[in-house]
């Protein structure tokens, strides 16, 4: 069963079961408009794009044809069942986080202890992620909000207010709409999963959410395995001009997206090297002079393998340096590359520690471990920095302060750096570029492991 939900979910509407049946005349009629020629189209929207009538987005979008198509083929307990569901849940919510997004001047942005922004689009998204996964048993469930649960019993009943946020009064009627959808929906997971633990991030790049920057957002939502390998996932772009996603499970041949890389095809100024949209440390910028590799601004982990993703769809071995790559030294968390990881691994890429990269001895072969645990199970004495954003007791943390003790980062966060890659990289001669560019500029400036 799920633990420590952020919110714990309320019993279902009296109107669940009428939702079902509707949802499947739905269902039916999406896949007719679909089987008539219904096509794909995918396009990154500018930053300042807004939705003109979201509510409508559930019956237009081309999307959940697809994903009805691939659902019916999905036998019970599988992993690309659990990625049909996830990804038609993410439809579903799609017009609740456009609303917000789209009135944000009437949305409060909460700062969490690590001065990282909360919105109520965080709390509501995972909130009903829970809901939809509340009758299985899975090993265990990660969310991102997990760490930031003040909610009162009272709050626990209601879906008025999120983590002490109000929810506006004009929003509540499609919180309780989608709910009702969310809840039909989840009768459709069936199997035993007893040994998959799901991560989530409801809202991948809050920052960019609430900059106005939403087509760099993504729900994220993960499965690993009981080696805590990540297995399976969906990485969904809510807020691009069309929801734009990616979702694979390589172990049962599952792969789909509907990124479009057409317009970029044979622009060979779209690659380069993928960093956040803030400031990047030296070994990052030595690393791009290493890997003649021009600086691609974008935020969101999630954002950015999805735009890795969609150039390594047209690219091979033999043009990697028009290709892109995504490589950090500074910290995110396993709920921000979960999913990502299974879903570049299922069109042939990898992520691999950038430890294991630059040759630190690494007993794991360089994959982070997704389990739920009480402490970093992937921790090296002594390789990195403490921050505001790993440190777990909120200590006071000193300059360039190494972290010694695994009880003083919070067991999530990825302290090991990244290096994610598409099919063209990931062969023996492209891992060797990638490897030897590492060491040359960790030469020159030591990454930061920060």
């Amino acid at each position: 069963m799920l633990n420590t939900p952020l919110l714990p979910p309320t019993k279902p509407s009296e109107s669940t079961m009428t939702y079902s049946i509707v949802l499947s005349l739905t269902r039916v009629l999406l896949f007719l408009q679909y089987m008539h020629g219904t096509a794909f189209q995918s396009t990154n929207a500018p930053s300042h794009h807004r939705y003109s009538n979201p509510h409508q987005l559930l019956m237009t979008t081309s999307t959940e044809s697809n994903i009805i198509r691939e659902d019916q083929a999905a036998p019970p307990g599988s992993l690309k069942l659990l990625c049909t569901t996830s990804l038609e849940a993410c439809v579903i919510l799609t017009p609740l986080i456009t609303t917000i997004y789209n009135d944000l001047s009437t949305v409060e942005v909460k700062t969490k202890q690590d001065n990282s922004a909360f919105t109520i689009a965080d709390g509501l998204v995972q909130r009903l992620i829970y809901v939809l996964f509340d009758s299985v048993n899975f090993r265990g469930i990660v969310g991102e909000e997990d760490v930031s649960t003040t909610a009162s019993s009272e709050e626990e009943e209601s879906w008025d207010v999120i983590d002490g946020l109000p929810i506006p009064a004009t929003i509540i009627p499609l919180v309780h709409s989608t709910k009702s959808k969310i809840e039909a929906l989840a009768s459709s997971i069936t199997g035993d999963y007893s040994q998959i633990t799901v991560f989530v991030d409801p809202i991948d790049g809050t920052r960019e959410f609430t900059s106005g920057k939403g087509e760099q957002c993504s729900i994220c939502i993960g499965f690993s395995n009981m080696e805590g390998d990540a297995v399976g996932g969906v990485v969904y772009r809510p807020l691009t001009n069309n929801p734009t996603w990616a979702t694979g499970v390589k172990s049962e041949g599952y792969s789909k997206h509907n990124l479009d890389s057409s317009e970029n095809e044979n622009n060979a100024d779209y690659g380069g090297l993928l960093t956040s949209n803030g400031s990047i440390s030296p070994f990052i910028q030595s690393l791009m002079e290493e890997l003649d590799m021009k600086r691609v601004k974008a935020g969101g982990a999630g954002n950015k393998m999805l735009l890795l993703l969609e150039r390594s769809l047209i690219s091979n071995d033999k043009d990697r340096k028009d290709g892109m790559l995504y490589i950090q030294d500074r910290g995110v968390s396993r709920w921000d590359t979960c999913a990502a990881e299974a879903v570049l691994e299922a069109f042939g890429g990898k992520i691999l520690k950038l430890t294991h990269v630059q040759q630190i001895h690494d007993a794991s072969e360089g994959r982070y471990k997704y389990l739920e645990s009480e402490t970093n199970l992937d921790f090296i004495p002594g390789m990195a920095r403490l921050t505001k954003y790993n440190c777990k007791n909120n200590e006071r943390i000193q300059p360039n302060q190494m972290i010694d003790d695994v009880g003083q980062v919070k067991p999530y966060s990825n302290l090991c750096g990244l290096v994610a890659l598409g099919k063209e990289w990931n062969t023996v001669e492209g891992l060797k570029l990638i490897s030897e560019a590492v060491l040359r500029a960790a030469e020159k400036d030591a990454p930061s492991y920060d």
